[in-house]
């Protein structure tokens, strides 16, 4: 930071002339600005031509206006949503206080007296929906002291909108006013494509139109202009431009800091299977153990959920939800019998008076091919079909540098057996996790740890046909396993997470499609 501050202040050029490449509304606390748009895809010309009015009160608060011809918007081009998107997107970079790589920072001296002036865009700080500007080299001319121009040209393609973007040129003007202030003169921008195999041209155009300030007072620029966008006959809209979350959000984006859209809703699809040892089993209230060896037999379960979740950030680093859903369960009981069962009837059998001719009935009991199994260990395969209901809260926090972030997040759910009302025994789960961004990518790679607060014992009530019964079986399951997984981010709003979990006795993968807004 220090270097790039040193060669900025050597060559006259204020921290703030980066984020005019981002954005135009630094250019002052009061302004007028004119916007004239080309869109060229195919055979097929949109053209637009509009006015970017900015005012801030004494608390700091902006009120924006978009002002405009309707005769002079194409009428297949959605500019004024197009502008509207954009214009809040350069209202939120105005106060990003790190906007360019300070160790990118480069200076070069020329024999006609200029000096060149070289540095990237930060790739942390920039929000998703100007991302590409990561991949953007900028040049600045001075002459004696002087920011006379500012060129930022693409290093390599990048996609944009639905444009594969083969070129980029961002090209800024810079004029002293009367007043000794140094506003942009101009700035164009240059955009060559492709969309759908169809040729794509993009060429904008901006430029002040006057400045105002409390120091200074007004400083017009174009008379011409700024007597058009008087006339009361232009029609004009508002640009929303806060939004009440997260709180602090400001604060954050005014270290550089790049935050999610607040709101999110998404769908999840888990699968996990798991394997039960058991320790007891307890039948409509009849321990069994004696008959069915719980050591010696263990569950199988398949569980398949869908859920929707809904949540909000709160804070930057404090993020909210609930979800509700649906729980598919195959199981399958192998249970070990002990043959106690046939034991016991021979020896009842075998103290009866014997009959004349038939010595050892208890043995006879045991050898037959009907009902000697009874006598004989083997094992007992019950299948099971369950479908719950599912509903839950959560919260996450997090926190991240540069590339590295960490974060654990709370969950509390509740199951309840289709047919029955009652809900059952909440189950909390924690999931801590540390991670880094491949910021290039907007993807993230992390691993952790899952936590499911699985109760000791599990019972209920199970009706499957003819068969119904109370259960309450005691079982040894592990409740820790590691996670593996990834976020990719497609644009501002889409965003797509895998997970794999895999621990002492179950193993499952969660895959979530989520919107922000």
């Amino acid at each position: 930071m220090a270097h790039g501050q040193e060669v900025f202040n050597r060559y006259g050029i204020s921290d703030d002339l980066p984020r005019l490449g981002l954005s135009s509304l630094t250019a002052g606390e009061h302004l007028v600005e004119h916007v004239e748009r080309q869109i060229t895809i195919g055979d097929q010309v949109r053209k637009s031509r509009v006015f970017l009015v900015k005012n801030t009160d004494e608390k700091g608060n902006i009120d924006l206006r978009i002002k405009y011809n309707p005769n002079e918007l194409d009428e297949q081009d959605d500019a004024i949503s197009e502008i509207e998107r954009n214009t809040r997107t350069e209202y939120r970079l105005r106060d990003y206080a790190q906007s360019y790589d300070p160790t990118s920072v480069t200076a070069t001296d020329l024999p006609d007296g200029t000096s060149v002036v070289s540095f990237n865009y930060s790739k942390y700080g920039l929000p998703q929906d100007i991302a590409y500007f990561r991949f953007m080299r900028v040049n600045i001319t001075v002459k004696d002291g002087v920011p006379q121009l500012m060129t930022i040209t693409n290093a390599k393609p990048f996609d944009y909108d639905g444009v594969r973007v083969a070129s980029y040129r961002q090209t800024i003007t810079f004029a002293t006013l009367g007043s000794g202030k140094l506003p942009l003169s101009k700035k164009a921008i240059d955009i060559n494509g492709t969309k759908k195999s169809q040729p794509v041209h993009v060429s904008s155009v901006a430029q002040p139109v006057a400045l105002y300030s409390e120091e200074r007072g007004v400083d017009i620029i174009h008379q011409a202009l700024l007597t058009e966008v008087s006339d009361p006959r232009i029609r004009e809209v508002s640009v929303k431009l806060d939004r009440t979350f997260p709180l602090m959000g400001d604060i954050v984006r005014r270290k550089g800091i790049d935050l999610p859209l607040p709101y999110g809703v998404s769908v999840a699809y888990r699968n996990q299977n798991m394997n039960i040892p058991f320790n007891d089993f307890t039948i409509n209230g009849v321990r069994l153990n004696d008959l069915f060896d719980p050591g010696g037999s263990i569950g199988t379960v398949k569980a398949e959920s869908l859920n929707i979740r809904g949540d909000i950030n709160i804070l930057p680093f404090w993020n909210v939800f609930g979800y509700i859903g649906k729980i598919n369960v195959d199981a399958k009981v192998d249970a070990e019998y002990t043959g106690a069962a046939g034991e016991f009837i021979r020896d009842k059998l075998n103290q009866l008076p014997a009959l004349p001719g038939r010595p050892g009935l208890g043995d006879k009991f045991c050898d037959s091919e009907t009902y000697g199994r009874l006598c004989h260990t083997g094992n007992v395969e019950i299948p099971l079909h369950l479908e719950y209901d599912l509903r839950g809260i959560g919260t996450t926090l997090s926190v991240g540098y540069r590339e590295f972030f960490a974060s654990v997040t709370g969950t509390v759910s509740q199951t309840r057996l289709k047919g029955i009302t009652d809900w059952g025994e909440p189950i909390a789960t924690i999931q801590p996790m540390l991670g880094y961004q491949l910021v290039d990518y907007r993807a993230q790679l992390f691993v952790g740890a899952e936590y499911q607060g699985l109760e000791p014992r599990m019972d209920g009530h199970v009706k499957a046909g003819d068969i119904e019964f109370d259960y309450d079986i005691g079982v040894d399951l592990n409740k820790w396993a590691y996670v593996v997984g990834f976020n990719k981010q497609f644009d501002r709003n889409y965003n797509l997470t895998f997970m794999y979990n895999k621990g002492e006795t179950r193993d499952s993968m969660t895959l979530n499609f989520g919107y922000r807004f």
